[in-house]
Formats: C-alpha cells, sequence, structure tokens
C-alpha cells in the first residue's frame, strides 16, 4: 500500500509540475511571438494579450497545488517554532482539513461563477474565435471566445487544492502512526 500511495504521490506532483510548466512555456512563447509580430511586421496578435493572462493563471493553480503537496508553500514559521512538535503535527492536520474544505468551496463558488458568468464573450478572442470555427467546421469552438474556460481555473484549482491537501493529510496521518516517522 506504501507503494502505491508513493507512485500516487509522484504521479500527482508530476501531473502538476508538467501543468504549470506547460502554462509558463506557453505564456513566454506567446507573449515572444506577440512582442515580435508587433516589432516586424507592426501588428499585434490578435489573441496575444489575453491568451498569456489565462494561460498565467492556469500555471500558477497547477503550481499552488504542487506548493502545497510538496508542502513548501507560505505559512507562518515563527509561530510554528514556538509549538511543541505534538501540537505541531496535529496542526497541520487540521490546516489539512481546514485546505480540503476551502478547495471544495472554491470548486463549488467557482462553477457557480462559471454558471452565471462563462457564457460572457471576450472581446479580444471573437473574432480568433470566429476564424478557427469557420476554418475548422467545429461550433465547440465558440466556447473559447466567452469566459467559461478561464474561470474554470477557479474550479480546478478548488478541485487541485483539495487532491492535494488530501494526499498531505493522509502522509501526515501515516507519518504520525509510523514508530519511524517515515514518509508511506
Amino acid at each position: 500500500m506504501a507503494i502505491l500511495f508513493r507512485t500516487t504521490l509522484w504521479l500527482v506532483a508530476r501531473l502538476l509540475a508538467f501543468g504549470a510548466g506547460l502554462s509558463m512555456v506557453l505564456l513566454f512563447l506567446i507573449v515572444l511571438l506577440n512582442a515580435l509580430s508587433r516589432y516586424v511586421l507592426g501588428s499585434s496578435l490578435p489573441w496575444g494579450d489575453q491568451v498569456p493572462v489565462f494561460l498565467g493563471i492556469y500555471g500558477v493553480i497547477f503550481g499552488m497545488a504542487l506548493a502545497y503537496l510538496q508542502d513548501r508553500h507560505v505559512r507562518l514559521g515563527v509561530i510554528l517554532d514556538f509549538l511543541p512538535n505534538r501540537v505541531k503535527e496535529r496542526l497541520f492536520l487540521v490546516v489539512d482539513l481546514a485546505v480540503i474544505v476551502v478547495g471544495l468551496l472554491l470548486v463549488w463558488s467557482g462553477y457557480q461563477f462559471m454558471s452565471s458568468r462563462g457564457g460572457m464573450r471576450i472581446s479580444g478572442l471573437s473574432s480568433t474565435v470566429r476564424s478557427l470555427r469557420e476554418v475548422t467546421g467545429l461550433e465547440l469552438l465558440n466556447v473559447f471566445g466567452t469566459l467559461a474556460p478561464y474561470q474554470f481555473a477557479i474550479v480546478l484549482g478548488g478541485a487541485l487544492l483539495a487532491v492535494a491537501a488530501l494526499l498531505k493529510f493522509i502522509e501526515r496521518i501515516v507519518c504520525l502512526r509510523s514508530p519511524t516517522s517515515e514518509v508511506p
């Protein structure tokens, strides 16, 4: 069972790192192409200003969950230094449970937000999406001209954060019950 859990942690961490890295690479490439287009051709890409913003949001979402999973997130370490280890370990468990709840609330509220406002059009992407739809004949592409896929970052971020906190909670419980305090 420990091997399965370690493998799951490894796979989830790699998936989160890949998502964060891919988002940042695409963001960099689009900004570079947009800058080159602006200075060489005299005009920017029609979607070159808005898509990097959305990619940056997704990159932060993946990075946030990865940081929590690896216990590398921001915390008030000064306060923790004054607590006994047993209290500190239990406090971490309480925080993990609270983060799971917060993640699930983000999923719910993000879905509500996306449902109510997701159909709003993005002016900078409308012409690009229309052109892509005409070339491909895929009506499904219309969704990328709305806010829904970009507001979905709230839902995805909440879900990823809840999963990362759940895995961290399980890891801490196993460490507390283990006489050697080894990570499973």
